[in-house]
């Protein structure tokens, strides 16, 4: 397969990791947010895999519960999309490496990972979506696509902040998207438009702050995402259909949604638990992660 992401980026994550160009059929596990449900899109245009779990986080804000269900045909090994798995098969966009010695999930399709970026160098993260690694590492289109798709493109998870931060940061925004991913066209999108454009984009598509979120009741899935509208855009250069599952998930686990400090002295998740399913560094100092509980509660019969 011929790809456009940088040789040596596309070998380190290809090392235990064959199954990315494979053959293989898996399963998807959604999270909840457009950058997860357009890169489960992709990756059903490009691998033909489907959605067969999810993962709603905050589910019940009130008690900090995070749902995962699975839908009663599910029957492949699955993958997390947008979704730091402690272990197992997953492509993700988040920090996870406390330390420059210590280690993170080796299944885990991650430009962080596989460039050693941890905790001690945090600024120098990458600060794109899990949506653009996709659209680079399996070669979709980047030449002659409308600047509204481009722009739809780089609001998702807010990846045009990088270019419109303080300027000593931004040549990492640019190594990232550039040096990288291969998507100079993209930049050069960037530059040709304001912050606050990208900002009318995030609004258009109601994926702006406060919005944009899949929810999950009486499990099934809705969502206030413009699906109608992405389709639009996405349909002027590509084939790819965003798509809402339709079928119904059932329990398959409950877990904590808990956020803690760390600083120098953290070197791995299990200073916390060791029963954690998926956790990301989201600021220097803090870590968020999904721990499993037992204890029945209520939100189970909303899941089921």
């Amino acid at each position: 397969m011929v790809t456009r992401m940088k040789a040596n980026y596309r070998k380190l994550l290809l090392q235990g990791n064959k199954w990315i160009d494979g053959s293989d059929e898996y399963g998807l596990i959604l999270t909840d947010d457009l950058d997860s449900l357009l890169s489960c899109a992709i990756l059903k245009q490009v691998k033909g895999w489907d959605v067969e779990q999810v993962m709603i986080f905050k589910y019940d804000k009130d008690q900090n519960f995070d749902a995962h269900g699975i839908t009663k045909n599910a029957t492949h090994e699955a993958i997390g999309v947008d979704l730091a798995l402690t272990e197992g098969k997953c492509f993700d966009n988040h920090l996870t490496q406390f330390k420059w010695n210590s280690t993170s999930n080796s299944e885990s399709i991650n430009l962080n990972r596989v460039a050693g970026i941890s905790r001690d160098k945090y600024y120098r993260k990458y600060n794109l979506s899990t949506v653009l690694l996709l659209w680079s590492l399996y070669d979709l289109p980047k030449e002659g696509l409308s600047d509204e798709l481009m722009m739809l493109l780089i609001a998702i998870d807010g990846s045009f902040q990088g270019f419109y931060t303080e300027e000593k940061y931004v040549w990492i925004h640019k190594h990232w998207l550039v040096d990288v991913l291969d998507l100079p066209e993209f930049y050069e999108c960037e530059k040709r438009h304001t912050k606050d454009e990208f900002k009318e984009i995030q609004k258009k598509y109601n994926i702006h702050k406060g919005y944009g979120k899949i929810t999950l009741k009486n499990g099934y899935l809705s969502t206030d995402i413009d699906i109608e509208r992405v389709n639009d855009v996405l349909g002027w250069d590509t084939d790819i259909v965003v798509e809402l599952p339709t079928d119904g998930f059932k329990k398959k686990a409950i877990y904590r949604d808990c956020m803690r400090s760390i600083d120098d002295s953290t070197r791995s998740i299990s200073k916390f638990s060791d029963d954690v399913f998926s956790y990301a560094l989201t600021n220097k100092y803090t870590v968020n992660y999904s721990e499993r509980i037992e204890e029945k509660c209520d939100i189970q019969k909303q899941v089921a």
